[in-house]
């Protein structure tokens, strides 16, 4: 079980609490996990040492004192709104340039193996017309129709290394992909739980 999946099942076993005790316990285990995995625990490790999710609830149970973070008044979640209104002109603005950054970085990287597929693509199209037109010059030159079909082979082989070329660099863009999007959502999900949107 990973952090996101304890995270989960806590939140799960905590739906008839109410929304700001279930916040804090989340909070709670969220930051010991963390605190866990810097002192050179593993993830897993980590959240083994917590013991079963059950056992937790059961200690809780008329224990909600040992829980201890402090709670975001009303006043402080007003001025943080308030702050966040007026400061969308800014941080708005920042936001939606650092997404057009990301989007473009993600566009530029996939012209990679559209270059390496229009590669192998008109290696396999030179290959194919060299070797058809080839039959017809063995009847005027011997030579000439050698040449063609050799100039024929190395197109072809341009084509097989443009196509391998597009799968491996898209399954590398693919995995750094998934990594970058895994990272956006933690990073964006953290930032929401400070602000207090969720927990």
């Amino acid at each position: 079980m990973n952090k996101q999946q304890f995270i989960e099942n806590l939140k799960l076993k905590l739906k008839d609490e109410s929304y700001e005790y279930v916040c804090q316990v989340i909070e709670y285990y969220d930051e010991m996990i963390s605190d866990l995995i810097e002192d050179g625990k593993t993830e897993q490790e980590a959240i083994e040492s917590l013991g079963d999710i059950n056992d937790i609830l059961s200690q809780m149970k008329g224990e909600e004192e040992n829980i201890v973070i402090k709670k975001q008044s009303k006043k402080n979640m007003a001025f943080i709104s308030l702050l966040l209104v007026l400061g969308f002109p800014l941080w708005g603005s920042l936001l939606a340039t650092a997404f057009l950054c990301v989007l473009c970085a993600y566009i530029i990287l996939w012209c990679i193996p559209i270059m390496t597929i229009a590669v192998g693509m008109a290696g396999d199209v030179c290959f194919i017309v060299g070797i058809f037109g080839s039959f017809p010059l063995f009847f005027t030159s011997l030579s000439l129709g050698l040449t063609q079909l050799g100039v024929s082979a190395i197109y072809g082989a341009f084509g097989i290394i443009g196509l391998i070329l597009t799968y491996l660099v898209s399954r590398k863009i693919l995995a750094y992909s998934q990594t970058m999007t895994s990272y956006i959502k933690k990073s964006s999900y953290q930032l929401l739980r400070k602000v207090g949107v969720v927990c």
